[in-house]
């Protein structure tokens, strides 16, 4: 009875696959919660607050809190500060429902096809065209991305409709709270 070298590799990466995916959704799954909990200190409940009804200790709130800080660029205008906690949020929807806000992206990039632009604006256009071909993970960092052009990106966003006003008003309580 001789071991079948081909059936382990295959199971190593077949495995391997498997555990990557797991670790993506539980990272996806952290950062939704550190963003959930940030969500609610920027609406005014206090960290005891917070750990008290998520049934956690205050150290975790705070930590969670400090994590979804430090993966903010430092944005000192409103205006850069808004568009990049709606862009936030859309990442957020974009992992739990990736068909949908492609759709209202590729539907968006269309409408601002329609209008003339300028050659600056056309590259913004093409960007979120060539950005919404990629993966869930590309989309995420182009958007959340800590450049001058990311900024211009996000101020012309194709996402228009994808977000609700609830999630909308989260983002500019989160920005007001996270000013400079």
């Amino acid at each position: 009875m001789g071991i079948n070298m081909d059936e382990l590799v295959q199971e190593a990466e077949d495995l391997g696959r498997i555990s990557e995916d797991l670790r993506r959704q539980q990272l996806v799954a952290a950062h939704r919660r550190q963003e959930a909990i940030l969500s609610l200190h920027s609406l005014g409940l206090s960290i005891r607050e917070i750990a008290k009804k998520i049934h956690c200790s205050p150290a975790v709130v705070q930590s969670s809190i400090s994590s979804a800080r430090s993966r903010r660029p430092r944005l000192v205008r409103r205006e850069e500060r808004i568009p990049f906690e709606l862009h936030i949020q859309l990442s957020l929807k974009l992992h739990a429902d990736e068909e949908r806000i492609r759709s209202i992206g590729r539907a968006g990039v269309e409408r601002m096809r329609e209008r003339p632009r300028s050659s600056v604006a056309n590259e913004w256009v093409n960007r979120w065209d060539e950005l919404l071909g990629q993966t869930v993970e590309e989309i995420e960092e182009a958007m959340l991305e800590d450049s001058a052009f990311a900024t211009e990106l996000r101020q012309m966003s194709p996402f228009a409709g994808a977000l609700s006003e609830q999630e909308r008003l989260i983002a500019i309580r989160k920005a007001a709270a996270l000013a400079p």
